[in-house]
């Protein structure tokens, strides 16, 4: 059975994937629990299974872009249970799950991630991901989707209302699924890491990293006394 986990966002999931059938998978809202989140519900999702942790033979992780602290703690995770275990390991670009998840024959997909400061990561899929899974991804601001994804396009990922409406100001043929449908899916990630674990080429447990496009913030020393709140900064 192969456990892949996906913790790019604040919008986290888990899925179980076992001779090319999904056993089970769970999505959720963490917010930034990612850390006390993720294990009690890996525990419950393999207790609903029947499974056991013994019951994983290999472990895929979402590579990202996506949050600097939420990509740590999936990695972590991921590479703790395949050290400890001796399992092969493997990193899935969190783009190439999402164009994988909507991809349609002659569709082009343009998956996004939000970075903030009205920054994305994007990539053009014109075909189905291919192996190593790992496409790259431009790190793009709102104008520039546009010519990423020019002409008939369907945009999925982090989407809101405002962000449809500045879409679609620069590519009037551009399209996007509905809320329900564009909600990622864990089950895809595995999907695609089960493939590559039937044609082996695991990744090196000890070097794998996630795909930073952003920086990660940073506490700025407190100069202002001992009751002044600390402040942040995310360097450019």
């Amino acid at each position: 059975m192969l456990l892949a986990i996906d913790t790019t966002t604040s919008f986290i999931g888990l899925a179980c994937y076992e001779a090319d059938a999904l056993l089970g998978e769970c999505s959720w809202f963490s917010g930034r629990n990612q850390t006390v989140q993720l294990l009690p519900q890996l525990e419950l999702l393999l207790q609903h299974l029947g499974r056991r942790p013994q019951d994983v033979r290999a472990v895929a992780v979402a590579l990202g872009p996506g949050s600097w602290s939420g990509l740590r703690v999936g990695m972590s995770t991921a590479k703790g249970f395949a050290i400890a275990r001796d399992l092969p390991l493997f990193g899935i670009g969190t783009l190439d799950a999402l164009a994988y998840q909507h991809y349609r024959p002659g569709l082009v997909i343009c998956p996004l991630i939000r970075l903030g400061r009205d920054r994305f990561a994007a990539a053009r899929f014109e075909a189905p991901p291919a192996p190593p899974f790992a496409t790259p991804v431009q790190h793009v601001s709102i104008d520039e989707l546009g010519v990423i994804g020019h002409g008939e396009t369907l945009f999925c990922g982090d989407l809101d209302d405002s962000l449809k409406v500045e879409i679609i100001r620069t590519n009037d043929k551009a399209c996007f699924p509905t809320s329900a449908a564009n909600a990622r899916r864990p089950g895809y990630l595995a999907e695609l890491a089960w493939q590559r674990w039937q044609h082996g080429a695991p990744d090196n447990r000890a070097t794998l990293e996630p795909i930073y496009l952003g920086n990660p913030v940073k506490t700025v020393p407190n100069t202002r006394g001992p009751y002044a709140p600390a402040r942040t900064t995310t360097p450019s």
